[in-house]
């Protein structure tokens, strides 16, 4: 559900949108991801971990999901623009599991194994949700669904790049 409906009831209006079951399936994949992330931060500030910028592959790692948590800041303007309740928390959500696991990934030891399971639930929510967007004809605005494929294969991508590069560690 990372995206709001085309059709707002009143677009000057905060409003909850109905969504699909196949959009829920995603969110709650994503969710638990997501806490998998802010978790691994928490750990790693409770524990007072040692600042260590990871180098090598893992800095690889840690690039990619910069880049993808920088396109999740943009998500936000958009989300103000729909005005949909749901996804404006869940956008919050989002950028607050991508960040946190970028600065988790700063400290040593690192979280490999939280890495992994955080990029795999995230790249399954996305191939959800281009079901959803196959499915459901979703739109937003006047943006093509081209575009929105095109977006949310970059995070596909993204996700499965940090996964392979985890499994080569």
């Amino acid at each position: 559900m990372t995206d709001s409906p085309s059709s707002s009831p009143d677009p000057k209006h905060w409003h909850v949108a109905r969504w699909s079951p196949l959009a829920w399936l995603e969110t709650t994949i994503k969710i638990i991801g997501l806490l998998i992330a802010i978790g691994a931060l928490l750990f790693m500030l409770a524990e007072g971990r040692t600042f260590d910028f990871p180098d090598g592959v893992r800095r690889a790692q840690w690039i990619v999901l910069v880049l993808l948590a920088l396109g999740l800041v943009a998500a936000i303007v958009d989300r103000i623009i729909e005005r949909e309740i749901v996804a404006m928390g869940f956008v919050i959500i989002n950028n607050l599991g991508h960040w946190g696991m970028v600065i988790a990934l700063m400290f040593a030891p690192y979280p490999d194994g939280e890495l992994l399971a955080f990029a795999g639930l995230m790249f399954f929510g996305d191939l959800i949700k281009l079901w959803f967007l196959y499915m459901s004809g979703f739109t937003v605005r006047n943006t093509p669904r081209a575009v929105l494929y095109g977006l949310t294969l970059v995070y596909v991508i993204g996700y499965l790049v940090i996964v392979l590069f985890g499994l080569a560690v």
